[in-house]
């Protein structure tokens, strides 16, 4: 399945996990994570689906983000990872 690290990041903001933590870090250790789970880079740098207006800051929602290709059987791992990822 095809996932992006700006659906990542809502979510993580959304449920209030990592905060402080500015996008661009949170999206290497996405990166890795997901290359970890044996997913692969399909594009970098692909416009967020959201109105770029609002919202978007280094600490909230990226303007951009890299999208990856993942097996889904590894979602709740990836999900898992992220959430208990350490800084």
């Amino acid at each position: 399945m095809e996932i992006g690290t700006e659906e990542i990041i809502y979510w993580l903001r959304k449920n209030e996990i990592h905060k402080s933590v500015s996008n661009e870090i949170l999206g290497k250790k996405i990166r890795q994570i997901i290359e970890d789970l044996g997913g692969t880079l399909l594009r970098k740098d692909t416009i967020s689906r959201w109105d770029n207006t609002k919202n978007v800051d280094r600490f909230d929602l990226p303007k951009t983000s890299a999208q990856y290709e993942i097996d889904f059987a590894n979602l709740s791992d990836l999900y898992n990872q992220i959430q208990n990822m350490e800084f």
